[in-house]
Parts: C-alpha cells; structure tokens; sequence
C-alpha cells in the first residue's frame, strides 16, 4: 500500500473530514472545515496520479469550491452515476450538487484572482430534516435512495427521484 497525501490538497490549514473519489476516478471531493463555513472542494485527480501532471501548472489541481454549508462539512459523497455529489455537515443539512453548464472559469469569492474554479457545481437541492449534526451519507446502487445519519439519531432514507 502507498500512502500520499498531497501538499495541495488543503481546506487552507483547516481540517479534512471526509474524501470520496469519483466513480470515473477523474476527480475526488473532499469536505471539512473552510474559513467561516464548511467546505466542500472538487480536486483533479491526474496531479495525484501522475508526477509530471502535478509539476504541470497548466494542469489545475482544484477544480471546484462550493462554501454554502454554514458549519464544518462532515461527508461528501459522489453518487454512483458520477452526476451527484451529497455532502453532509454540522448544519444539520444534506446538499445535493450537480455540475452546472460552464461558463468558464469563475474566481473563488474572498480569494486571490489566481485562485478559480474550473468547473462549476451548484446545490441543487437542500435537504432538511435532521436536528443534529450530519455525520455519513451514502447512496444506493442505482442512486434512487440517498440515506443521511445524523447524531440526532436518526437516519432519513430520501427519495432521489423527487430532486430537482
């Protein structure tokens, strides 16, 4: 077994939670603490896999950051599809995001100018039920059911066909 662990793979000095990789393996997300909010970050793969693509500085290593959790983001998890990705934190809430049509790429809001997002995700979907922190989520084979479990203790099994 190798175990690496990227210099840039960073919530900017706040810590990681949970990591999940694409079902294609192009891409993982990575969710945790950020500033003031949680974070939910979508990292390119090909740096991680390849040497030369990591020196490469054409080759981004983050492609998305999404901070509309309002507190620490406890999981992130991609759907089996790959079209997906629910994330889960400290706000009670499940997010539901899915790439939106590019329109290029868009600075991170508070960052410097060098920092973009190559790819655009939008939460399409809010989910709202627990009374407690979200701990996992994780979706069903064919991506019809989406569970949460909350230290509420309570889990919700939700409909995935009713998202937008």
């Amino acid at each position: 077994m190798k175990l690496l662990k990227p210099s840039w793979v960073s919530h900017n000095g706040k810590p990681i939670f949970s990591v999940d990789i694409h079902p294609d393996g192009t891409k993982f997300a990575t969710g945790g603490q950020g500033e003031d909010s949680g974070k939910v970050m979508i990292w390119n793969m090909a740096p991680v896999l390849r040497e030369e693509d990591e020196k490469n500085e054409n080759i981004p290593k983050m492609l998305c950051q999404m901070d509309n959790h309002l507190a620490c983001v406890n999981c992130v998890r991609w759907s089996n599809n790959g079209l997906c990705l629910a994330s889960g934190g400290d706000d009670k809430l499940v997010m539901v995001w899915k790439r939106a049509a590019l329109i290029g790429p868009s600075t991170v809001f508070g960052s410097s100018s060098k920092l973009a997002n190559v790819e655009q995700w939008r939460c399409v979907t809010i989910l709202r039920n627990h009374t407690g922190d979200v701990m996992d989520v994780a979706w069903s084979p064919h991506d019809v059911w989406l569970a949460s479990c909350s230290v509420d203790n309570t889990i919700v099994i939700w409909n995935a066909r009713k998202f937008p």
